[in-house]
């Protein structure tokens, strides 16, 4: 096997995904239709509005997709002259090459490290992680946040942190936070690391440059003020307090009853104030109100949030990419009595079997970050250049944790599982 087998490969999987998405029906879930609402909304309305404008007015459609991928789809759908077939062709060609994009960034990181690749062990590698495949074949944004994420690492590791390249990082961390409200954070932290990296360096220019990633989501969240009457930067940061992390904490304490009557309740008392902002006040109070009161709960279920970002293996990323039933949400299922028996019986059936296998991949994967992290192989500023960004990811997940919020995160476990394999290889030979 070589390298030129390898991208071979790749491409032929890539090339089957896309193919069942342009002839054997085209897979759309409950997020992709909201960024082709949007998508449409910015052409014919001038507008971004996450559903359609004729039905009942929700100011939380105006700011839950931020703008960059609704954007994207929208150029491609006036380069389209309103073909879907066109469009579609478009978008997803234009994603798996974003996706090879990814994974040959990755290969210039070994380069920088003088890495030599097993070829045959790259390529299993990728082929198991499915997820790459079915997100670069859909209308998501996931695929577009791997690239950033990546070309972040990229730019990083092998280039001088000049003033040029702290530019593109800056450029790279807005277009990430543009595409996935989870990188606002990242608009604190950078400014905090950058004092450390001015302070050695003497060359303070940088330091104001850091700080525009903050001055575009200072930006963004008073021009939604305008729009919503509310500073801030997306409806999705409520959204997911209130139906996902209040919820789940909830329904673990009291079961699925209980915890629906007091998510209507909050609902409820939030929909009687005179205006957006105030309900968005109400809800925010209330569902902290409710997770220090059950401070414990919440904080297991978060941290089993991340294991299960990591173990996942995939199962609602197979049944909606492949119109398969999908009887069960497994997530909320786990925070029921007897949960844990609920999700092995799942297992019981054709997809299963490919499920657990895919899980025994996903524990071989967990094992990979902790031999990296043990190694002694590895200086701590790669470790920390390698891990900012997953511990950054993996920590915001919360109790919400799925393949799919791990799906940008492939292309940094493809990088460590190369460079772990490397290590593994030479201690062999010299024993």
């Amino acid at each position: 096997m070589d390298k030129n087998r390898f991208w071979i490969i790749l491409i032929v999987v890539h090339l089957l995904f896309f193919s069942k998405q342009m002839f054997i029906g085209n897979s759309l879930i409950q997020d992709s239709k909201e960024y082709l609402f949007a998508a449409n909304n910015i052409i014919e309305h001038q507008t971004l509005y996450a559903w359609n404008l004729n039905h009942a007015f929700n100011a939380d459609w105006l700011t839950k997709r931020p703008i960059l991928y609704p954007l994207i789809l929208a150029i491609l759908k006036i380069l389209s002259f309103g073909s879907s077939y066109i469009f579609y062709f478009l978008i997803y060609a234009l994603q798996n090459i974003i996706s090879l994009a990814s994974i040959y960034l990755c290969l210039k990181i070994t380069e920088h490290f003088k890495i030599k690749v097993n070829w045959w062990k790259a390529t299993l590698f990728m082929v198991l992680c499915v997820s790459q495949f079915i997100y670069a074949n859909m209308i998501m944004s996931e695929i577009w946040l791997q690239f950033t994420l990546i070309s972040i690492l990229y730019f990083s590791l092998t280039r001088s942190l000049n003033t040029k390249t702290t530019g593109i990082l800056v450029f790279l961390i807005i277009a990430a936070m543009s595409l996935k409200p989870v990188m606002i954070f990242a608009t604190l932290a950078m400014p905090f690391v950058f004092i450390f990296i001015c302070m050695k360096s003497g060359n303070w220019v940088r330091l104001f440059i850091v700080f525009i990633p903050l001055l575009f989501f200072l930006s963004v969240s008073a021009i939604n003020k305008e729009r919503t009457g509310y500073f801030h930067y997306s409806s999705i940061s409520t959204i997911n307090l209130l139906h996902y992390n209040t919820y789940s904490v909830l329904m673990h304490e009291y079961g699925q009853k209980t915890a629906d009557s007091i998510i209507d309740n909050i609902h409820t008392r939030a929909q009687i104030m005179s205006s957006y902002s105030e309900e968005q006040m109400e809800i925010q109070k209330s569902c902290k109100t409710q997770l220090f009161e059950h401070i414990g709960t919440y904080t297991f279920l978060h941290f089993r949030g991340i294991l299960f970002c990591l173990m996942d293996p995939g199962r609602f990323d197979f049944t909606q990419f492949f119109n398969l039933t999908h009887k069960q949400n497994l997530l909320y299922e786990s925070n029921k009595e007897g949960g844990i028996f609920r999700i092995l019986k799942s297992f019981q059936n054709p997809l299963g079997i490919l499920l657990m296998g895919l899980l025994l991949f996903n524990l071989y994967k967990i094992f990979l970050w902790i031999k990296f992290i043990t190694s002694k192989h590895f200086k701590w500023g790669t470790k920390l250049l390698l891990l900012a960004i997953p511990i950054y990811i993996l920590g915001l997940t919360g109790p919400i944790g799925t393949s799919r919020f791990f799906m940008p995160l492939i292309p940094f476990i493809f990088l460590i599982f190369l460079l772990v394999s490397k290590q593994t290889e030479i201690a062999g030979k010299s024993n």
